[in-house]
């Protein structure tokens, strides 16, 4: 069951998700030719988060996008973006919550 990066609620069906792009320093790149959910360590959260690792040549993938966080809301989003900015050994860029 996929759950909130941020608040770890489960979605529930017919409800919107959002997603949070990232890019990795070059050394922490995750490469999945067929794209799967990991969880990532936060050392400013100190937890482990679920992240969307996109598949070789997908869309994501073709952007540039290394992880995809799910989030339930804007404002988790924010809070998650704000968090991930901290882990500047790990991630590179946040981009901005969008709708998935």
């Amino acid at each position: 069951m996929l759950r909130c990066s941020w608040c770890m609620k489960k979605f529930k069906n017919a409800k919107p998700v959002y997603g949070l792009n990232v890019k990795f320093v070059e050394e922490k790149k995750i490469s999945d030719s067929d794209g799967r959910m990991v969880h990532i360590h936060l050392e400013s959260r100190n937890t482990s988060v679920p992240m969307i690792v996109p598949g070789e040549n997908s869309e994501a993938d073709k952007q540039g996008m290394d992880g995809i966080f799910p989030i339930c809301s804007e404002k988790c989003g924010d809070k998650m973006g704000e968090a991930l900015s901290k882990e500047i050994s790990t991630i590179q860029t946040v981009n901005k919550t969008i709708k998935l």
